[in-house]
């Protein structure tokens, strides 16, 4: 049996009994059965909606979702809430922004289907701060040790189950995706899969095969390699230049020690130096990046992309972080000594893009591995399509959800008193949205419980809403102005006169009330109450 909030006493004296009880009401009401049962649940299904469709699909989601935005009632109104969710926020013609009632925009803004982002909620961490948060740390390690972020990590992907499993949980975040016979790709369950993709540990180990391991070998030394020897004498920065080329396990077959020194110091404009004659065109690619064999170098290539990397502040790990910057796409492809023609951007990209698991498609079938070398330079992720719940959306979520439902039960026993408990809430969210003072008015008119705070505080009939619009601002003005000693609503969010208001709503409400009357005379009693227009 669910807990029904009590009520003892109406207006003021009502009201001084819930404040003095509602915290030991509200722990007993969330504890009923069937609240409990439908927060829970909530916490529990809603990593699995990706689209307002599949939230429109769920009934117990979607009810928790509206009822944390007060639209309970529109529960069965599918239609209109899904245009609603799909709304496009940056576009002021937009259904949620047309709304002259805001809880809809909070509600599209919340969910942010149409968006990108993911779904966010005002003072909550949204998914995509979260996972930027995360990408931070290097090993799983780091993850594993930091028991608070593991468990609010968990909680994302609902896998909070798996918080004492971390033998279990370093497998999954140390599984290599690209292996189809790993860990976590042989799990049934994809969320592990979603939750080791959203680290890349295994990718964050291997930095030498990208140009990122390049320019951190290379960094603060290529100023002084002056020659082959510099270089051949540092087995290090050898083995970060092959990696990069792709060059490393080639070379490492190669029976002859003088090999690279003569790729090194061939002359990478001659057509028949070493380099050149060699059929992989890799190599003289290399020779070309450092230059040694070449007189007349002066800024080689290699040291013009170590500048370019390590002056960039945004990091390259999608697709389109390299190929939507065309200096950066030259430069690169220049150090591949790659042509760049008409149409040279558009096939590189269309090599980068193909499927490595097609052994049909072009990066593999391609003779000229300079172009496979250029797809693997950087450590490109998938783009993610994977909406994430981060665990402070589903806790502002639910208690939304809660302390509305606290205020719908109280509503069963006394609505001025349900009205009573989230003035507070409203007339806050009103304010913060700002706008000039006539604008925060008219929002105070299209919110049906603020307007009968307003309304019943000043003594106005309900039929005082049938006068032209442009007479209630004035009616509410010239009240607010009388009986509070402002005209502004800004100055309602002052707790002192936000009390004042309240205790006289609860004052006025509890008594007889004018809307008996009919409209005409309602209006006409609250012109001769001393409502001048």
């Amino acid at each position: 049996m669910s807990f029904s909030p009590i009520v003892n006493g109406t207006g003021l004296v009502g009201w001084e009994f819930l404040n003095r009880t509602r915290e030991k009401q509200q722990a007993s009401f969330e504890k009923s059965p069937l609240i409990a049962r439908e927060t829970a649940r909530f916490a529990q299904q809603i990593q699995t909606v990706q689209t307002s469709e599949q939230l429109m699909e769920n009934r117990n989601l979607l009810k928790v979702a509206l009822g944390a935005f007060g639209l309970d009632e529109d529960l069965n109104n599918r239609a209109f809430i899904k245009q609603v969710l799909d709304s496009d926020l940056s576009d002021s013609k937009s259904l949620a922004n047309r709304l002259a009632d805001k809880r809809y925009l909070g509600l599209a803004k919340a969910f942010n289907f149409a968006g990108t982002g993911g779904p966010t909620f005002e003072g909550s961490q949204s998914g995509s701060d979260l996972a930027a948060k995360l990408d931070k740390l290097k090993a799983s390690d780091d993850l594993l040790s930091d028991r608070t972020l593991l468990r609010a990590t968990l909680q994302s992907f609902g896998l909070e189950k798996d918080i004492g499993n971390e033998y279990f949980l370093k497998q999954v975040l140390e599984s290599d995706l690209t292996d189809a016979g790993s860990f976590a790709n042989r799990l049934s369950d994809t969320r592990y899969v979603d939750l080791a993709k959203t680290f890349d540990f295994p990718g964050k180990g291997r930095p030498a095969d990208t140009l990122y391991g390049f320019v951190a070998a290379f960094g603060d030394r290529i100023d002084t390699l002056s020659s082959a020897d510099d270089l051949l004498d540092a087995p290090d920065l050898v083995t970060a230049a092959l990696s990069v080329f792709g060059l490393e396990k080639d070379f490492a077959n190669l029976d002859r020690p003088d090999f690279l020194r003569n790729v090194l110091e061939s002359d990478p404009y001659d057509d028949l130096s070493f380099a050149a004659r060699l059929d992989d065109k890799r190599y003289v690619a290399l020779s070309k990046a450092f230059g040694f064999g070449d007189p007349d170098t002066g800024t080689s290539k290699a040291e013009k992309l170590v500048t370019l990397l390590s002056t960039r502040t945004k990091t390259v790990e999608l697709v389109g972080d390299l190929f939507n910057d065309v200096g950066l796409t030259l430069g690169v492809m220049d150090f591949y000594n790659l042509p760049q023609g008409a149409g040279k951007i558009d096939f590189a990209r269309r090599v980068v893009d193909s499927d490595r698991t097609d052994p049909t498609s072009l990066i593999n079938v391609y003779p000229d591995k300079r172009y496979r070398a250029f797809a693997n330079s950087f450590d490109f992720k998938e783009p993610s399509s994977t909406r994430t719940y981060a665990p402070g959306f589903i806790d502002s979520i639910t208690r939304n959800y809660l302390d509305r439902q606290f205020e719908n039960g109280v509503g069963e026993s006394d609505p001025n008193m349900r009205i009573a408990l989230s003035l507070d809430r409203d007339l806050a969210q009103l304010i913060k949205r700002g706008g000039s003072e006539d604008t925060q008015w008219f929002s105070v008119m299209a919110s049906k419980p603020l307007r009968t705070v307003f309304e019943t505080a000043f003594g106005l009939p309900t039929s005082f809403g049938t006068l032209d619009l442009d007479l209630q601002l004035a009616g509410f003005k010239e009240r607010s102005e009388r009986m509070f000693g402002t005209e502004k609503v800004s100055d309602y969010g002052e707790p002192e006169k936000l009390d004042q208001l309240r205790r006289r709503f609860l004052l006025y409400g509890a008594q007889q009330d004018p809307v008996g009357l009919s409209s005409g005379a309602g209006v006409l009693l609250a012109l001769l109450s001393g409502f001048s227009v």
